[in-house]
């Protein structure tokens, strides 16, 4: 009987946690036969828009940075060209200016490497849960089921009655 109520207690625990985390990523009353599946769901979700998000930043940081470096290249040759110190000192100034943007977006370049981390923990959170999924599953199902069981076979010790599993998701 201790067997029981010490896997009732986990059980209970587990499907506690899992409507608490539920509800912080904002589901209203989820269906306990889909929760491991919904978890799985929404980490591929966040990793696919971040990987998105990363793209799009990169395409247009990358894109800035031939830009510029085009534009200084052209301020470099105009620079020789003209005999205005007003001219010289905006082109001068313009070359700093670049210097400084491309330096900017070499940063937000390397900032970008934060995706592959994230990525990185989704893909380590999905195997977590796939691995709980398939621990529930060993634990509710037993290796040598008895034919004449309707429900999920079970050691004849650790068998609970209807009444023990409606407890558990009131």
């Amino acid at each position: 009987m201790k067997n029981v109520e010490n896997f009732r207690h986990d059980v209970e625990a587990m499907v506690d946690e899992l409507r608490a985390s539920l509800s912080e990523l904002g589901a209203g009353g989820p269906n306990e036969a889909s929760v491991v599946s919904n978890a799985r769901d929404r980490l591929r979700y966040i990793s696919a828009l971040t990987e998105q998000a990363a793209g799009r930043t990169l395409t247009a940081a990358e894109a800035l940075a031939e830009r510029i470096k085009a534009q200084r290249a052209m301020a470099a040759s105009l620079m020789g060209k003209t005999r205005s110190a007003e001219i010289r000192a905006f082109l001068q100034q313009m070359q700093v200016e670049h210097e400084l943007t491309s330096g900017q977006l070499t940063e937000i370049i390397q900032a970008q490497e934060f995706q592959d981390l994230v990525g990185q923990v989704v893909n380590k959170l999905m195997v977590m849960v796939q691995k709980m999924e398939d621990n529930l599953v060993h634990l509710l199902i037993d290796e040598d089921p008895d034919p004449h069981l309707a429900g999920p076979a079970t050691r004849k010790e650790n068998q609970v009655s209807q009444q023990d599993i409606d407890d558990l998701f009131d």
